[in-house]
């Protein structure tokens, strides 16, 4: 059975995620600079919390004020540090990378059954998600943004399939 985030959980790991999609850099070059696999920044973006000593890695990374980044990542209260957690970014570049990515796999010719079903769920989800802006029902929007993880990883590992899952 599947463990349920914390709330505090899951704002770290959509941060991260979306100011990785808008920094221009990728997910490699963050665990490089940090000091860490590149599973373990994916690991990050479901919701575990780095160390202080990454922590204040990922905040030179990002050009972020390690205290808010501290706070954001779970590491301190906001009230301890008298600071608030970072704003989430924009996710559009997100949302332009995950069509991206739907995109090219629809220019390949869809030939089998399997692969036109994730494509279509795929599709569902991110509508689905698209959706929910402005919704006020964190539930929903977790619910949204789960299920879009979901079929951008079975895409991923369509256009890919060695590929390691989850990295």
């Amino acid at each position: 059975m599947k463990q349920r985030l914390r709330k505090d959980q899951e704002y770290w790991g959509e941060w991260l995620a979306r100011t990785i999609a808008n920094s221009g850099k990728s997910q490699t070059e963050l665990a490089r600079f940090a000091g860490v696999s590149d599973p373990q920044v994916t690991r990050w973006k479901k919701g575990t919390f780095p160390t202080p000593e990454v922590a204040q890695r990922i905040a030179e990374f990002f050009d972020v004020n390690p205290l808010r980044l501290a706070v954001t990542a779970g590491l301190i209260s906001s009230e301890m540090a008298g600071v608030d957690r970072l704003p989430l970014p924009d996710d559009s570049a997100q949302r332009e990378a995950e069509r991206e990515v739907i995109a090219n796999y629809v220019n390949k010719k869809l030939t089998r059954d399997r692969d036109r079903e994730v494509l279509l769920q795929a599709l569902e989800a991110l509508r689905a998600r698209d959706t929910m802006d402005g919704a006020t029902s964190e539930e929903i929007m977790a619910e949204a943004l789960k299920r879009t993880e979901e079929a951008v990883e079975a895409l991923g590992q369509l256009l890919n399939p060695n590929r390691e899952s989850g990295t």
